[in-house]
């Protein structure tokens, strides 16, 4: 018999000696396996699920704060929009002289005075103006409420002003292009000084001057500022 049948015959004696141990060791290394692959999965899964539970933060200080107390568009709660415009308070009402002249006929409202054109007393429901330069002008801004003439007021125009205030102007030269409804400023040129007006036409050219507050009379020296245009 050769030696390498003897060495085989010996080795498999040995096996069937040693069998059951050899069987032993085989399971505990595939328990063992087992045991590794199990805690490396469990290993990967936590980290995993740390990874996807993280939650970005804005880099900044104070944890992402934003400095100074504004708010995430960079507006101050606290501050006024400069953009912003305040409410423009009312334009005062003010009565300008409605020309350059001088007073010749005061307002005579309760009172009689004579009238050399019809010869005879009667009352002045407004003021007479001369002027070198015949100019008339708008007392106030406002819109025109009639335009037109007749044998006692002449050429005429009337003014509708705020808070109720009537102006108007007689003994024109002719009304222009005026019409109802258009919108006149303080200081406008209406027209030129006139004897257009029949029951005043002996005082030669001059402005007839009316002043109405909620449609009755008033004296128009009240409410006009002196000044000349």
């Amino acid at each position: 018999m050769s030696k390498f049948s003897v060495a085989m015959k010996r080795f498999g004696g040995f096996l069937k000696r040693n069998a059951f141990y050899f069987l032993i060791v085989l399971c505990i290394a595939s328990v063992a396996t087992v045991i590794a692959l199990a805690v490396t999965r469990n290993t990967a899964s936590s980290d995993l699920s740390v990874n996807d539970n993280q939650t970005l933060q804005p880099e900044g200080p104070s944890g992402g704060e934003n400095p100074g107390g504004t708010t995430p568009g960079g507006e101050d709660p606290g501050s006024e929009d400069p953009g912003e415009q305040q409410p423009e308070p009312p334009k005062q009402l003010t009565f300008n002289m409605p020309c350059n002249g001088s007073l010749s006929v005061e307002y005579a409202h309760d009172e009689l005075v004579f009238s050399s054109t019809l010869d005879q007393w009667a009352v002045h429901m407004g003021i007479d103006f001369v002027s070198d330069d015949l100019n008339v002008y708008a007392a106030a801004d406002g819109k025109i409420s009639e335009v037109g003439y007749d044998e006692l007021n002449g050429y005429y125009i009337a003014i509708e002003h705020d808070e109720g205030y009537v102006t108007k102007y007689k003994s024109l030269q002719n009304t222009g292009d005026f019409k109802v409804g258009n919108t006149v400023q303080q200081g406008q040129l209406l027209g030129k000084m006139s004897d257009s007006q029949g029951e005043e036409m002996e005082d030669g050219a001059h402005l007839h001057f009316e002043m109405y507050k909620n449609g009755e009379s008033v004296n128009p020296l009240d409410k006009l500022v002196m000044n000349e245009k």
